[in-house]
């Protein structure tokens, strides 16, 4: 119902504002009697080839926020949050309590707040329509009252006045007296007592429904065990919506189209976020920033891949910070001129500060970009990053300076493996780590400007404990380098994949399904045109790429990485969930890592799989990899009868405390295999704490 009533006025938004290059409006004829969906609502404004992934993590995190109010501790029984009790007048005063709470959070840019608190009214305000009386007394319409400021709503059921009559039976039909012609609503459990007379909730779950009165009145699902009035459920339902849709359409009346479109994450791009140490050694790295933000400024500007917003996080020692952030890019570029190399240089830097700065600030499905040439001085706040990592989905990539002509100095000799924290991080967060000098940072910050929501990873791979800079690895006895193969597979639906390799490795070759090769000494071949940047490979494979098994031939002397990734539409969102019961039972999504040796649910959200490109595409497993293999295979299967969302649930054995990563697999169109990987690491923990 949330979902639903977001994709509507998405819908009235797109049919009233031009698209931003093409200055044409989509067509209501082309969704007339359709099911509305978020991938095909944005492929119809935007186009084909972009992904809708940002809108559906922020419908979800509206969705996850409303259906939260039934199942935690603090507002699953409260009367007020769900219109019990008869007190409608005091969750009317909470409505417009949260509204102003919303309009707060939008106008200082805190929109994940503003998202969580818009869930929790949208459902208060459904609740209205099936907890009360008001379909039972014959109106077609919604309550405009509701959530208006200045006014009230009248003819409410006083204290004393009976609204029941006794109904022993699991479906209730006329058990609300006639003469009965004010608003009313059931009462739940104990909490408060049910005083004689008065109606109930009703429900399997509901205590008070064996006190006279028997019975109940509430409508919040189509089963007579849940609902005594189920009867009247579509009813309640279509006008819960109309509400939600009126509320929704208020509040953009009021904030205005952009301001709605990032609360809702209305948006093909995300943002650019630079995090850059601005130490006095720095000067190469901080031109390096400017330059990428000038191409990408000039480059996008007044497109649909203009960012969303631009945020700079400076840094050093002792401080850091403050966070610069606007969606004015010539006023980014004012604030980036700005900075420049500052005194000092010594070992090591605030650079988790900075980031955590940074992490705080960006909205999900951010990529995040750390300039530095010095290891955190802070390096305490591993866990907090790495948990803002995991909760807010972003990619973090590290462009690491090491040249030994620099002018920083040193107090003590620096230890090889300094960098091995962000390491760890970039590889968690699904972002990338790259090694680099003075005179090539300029050409590896080029893949600040190929970053894109729609980039998918196709494979990782990472040989030994730790990737370190050229000339940190520890001393072993010379060997000669030893063949590497590594498959990877590049479904129909992928396009733009660029191999990036970098460590120890003489010499390397790929391979097509067709058999035709190329080496990595051959600049421009049959496959990919490829680039050897100080000590970095990156091979961009030609357009259209030919899908199947690819495979990629080294020969390391050493520590090396791998890092494929493509563009694609056809992407997954995941959460964890623990099945609840209670009056709507049902998978209460986790905010936190799951629990070792709990049953668990894995939920996950198909992007792009109705697109005409995708053409038939199934989803059928879902497998968790740990670095020393796979943790077991599991069959998704669909949920709610919907045809993009899948459960699979993960027996109590199969998680331990070590990191996994999330590899969905299926077939596309034409029978082909996909797969697709969620970038981020996914954690576990031994134990969880749950407040009271």
């Amino acid at each position: 119902m949330t979902e639903d009533a977001i994709l509507n006025i998405t819908l009235r938004l797109f049919l009233e504002i031009p698209h931003p290059t093409k200055g044409n409006r989509i067509q209501e004829e082309d969704f007339k009697d359709k099911t509305l969906l978020a991938d095909d609502i944005f492929a119809a404004f935007y186009g084909p080839e972009v992904s809708a992934k940002r809108f559906r993590g922020a419908i979800a995190e509206v969705a996850n926020a409303n259906a939260a109010m039934d199942f935690g501790n603090t507002t699953r029984d409260d009367p007020i949050f769900h219109f019990d009790s008869e007190l409608i007048h005091s969750a009317n005063s909470w409505l417009l309590h949260v509204r102003k709470e919303i309009l707060q959070a939008v106008h200082s840019e805190q929109y994940g707040i503003a998202r969580k608190k818009l869930g929790q009214l949208l459902h208060s305000l459904q609740d209205f329509y099936s907890h009360s009386n008001w379909v039972e007394l014959g109106y077609e319409g919604i309550l405009l009252d509701l959530v208006q400021l200045g006014r009230q709503i009248q003819s409410v059921a006083e204290a004393g006045l009976r609204t029941c009559q006794d109904c022993s039976e699991w479906t209730c039909k006329g058990n609300l007296l006639d003469k009965l012609a004010v608003l009313t609503t059931g009462y739940y459990g104990s909490r408060p007592e049910k005083p004689i007379g008065k109606c109930s909730h009703g429900g399997r779950f509901d205590e008070s429904r064996h006190q006279e009165p028997r019975g109940g009145i509430n409508k919040d699902s189509a089963s007579k065990f849940f609902s005594p009035h189920h009867y009247l459920h579509q009813k309640a339902a279509r006008l819960a919506q109309e509400a939600s849709v009126h509320f929704l359409e208020k509040m953009w009346r009021e904030i205005g189209d952009r301001q709605f479109m990032r609360l809702l994450d209305i948006s093909p791009t995300t943002g650019l976020s630079f995090v850059v140490d601005t130490t006095g050694s720095m000067g190469e790295e901080i031109s390096a920033a400017k330059f990428q933000a000038r191409e990408i400024i000039e480059r996008r500007q007044g497109t649909p891949q203009q960012p969303d917003f631009y945020l700079l996080v400076p840094f050093h020692d002792p401080s850091f910070g403050p966070v610069s952030k606007t969606s004015n890019p010539e006023e980014f570029w004012e604030v980036l001129n700005t900075i420049s190399p500052l005194g000092g240089g010594d070992e090591p830097e605030m650079c988790l500060s900075a980031l955590e700065l940074a992490l705080q600030n960006s909205p999900p499905y951010s990529e995040i970009f750390v300039f530095t040439d010095a290891s955190a001085k802070d390096a305490h706040l591993k866990n907090s990053v790495d948990s803002l990592i995991q909760e807010k989905k972003c990619k973090v990539t590290f462009l690491i300076t090491e040249d030994p002509s620099k002018t920083r100095t040193k107090r003590e000799t620096l230890a090889p493996n300094r960098f091995d924290l962000y390491v760890h991080l970039a590889e968690s967060s699904g972002g990338q780590i790259i090694f680099t000098d003075n005179d090539n940072i300029r050409r590896m910050a080029e893949i600040i400007g190929e970053s894109s929501l729609s980039s998918v990873t196709l494979f990782r791979y990472h040989k030994g404990n730790i990737l370190r800079p050229k000339g940190t690895q520890r001393r072993t006895k010379k060997q000669a380098p030893q063949l590497a193969n590594h498959q990877f597979w590049i479904d129909s639906l992928v396009d733009h994949v660029v191999v990036t390799i970098q460590g120890s490795v003489e010499f390397f070759e790929i391979r097509d399904p067709t058999d035709r090769f190329q080496t990595g000494t051959t600049i421009h071949g049959p496959l990919a045109k490829i680039e050897h940047i100080g000590g970095i490979y990156r091979a961009f494979l030609s357009v259209p790429v030919h899908p199947g098994e690819w495979t990629l031939k080294l020969w390391p002397k050493g520590h090396y990485l791998v890092h494929i990734q493509g563009r694609s539409t056809l992407d997954f969102l995941y959460y964890f969930a623990v099945p609840v019961d209670g009056r709507h039972p049902g998978l209460f999504m986790l905010d936190s890592p799951p629990v070792e040796g709990l049953p668990i649910y894995l939920v996950v959200m198909a992007i792009g799989l109705n697109q005409t490109k995708s053409g038939s595409v199934q989803l059928q497993s879902v497998n968790l990899e740990a670095r020393t293999g796979s943790l077991g295979e599991l069959k998704l299967q669909r949920r709610d009868g919907r045809m993009d969302l899948f459960v699979a649930k993960l027996p109590p054995t199969l998680l331990t405390t070590n990191s996994f990563s999330i590899v969905v697999h299926g077939m596309d169109g034409e029978g082909q295999k996909l797969e697709r990987s969620a970038p981020q690491v996914a954690t576990v923990t031994g134990s969880l704490l749950e407040v009271r």
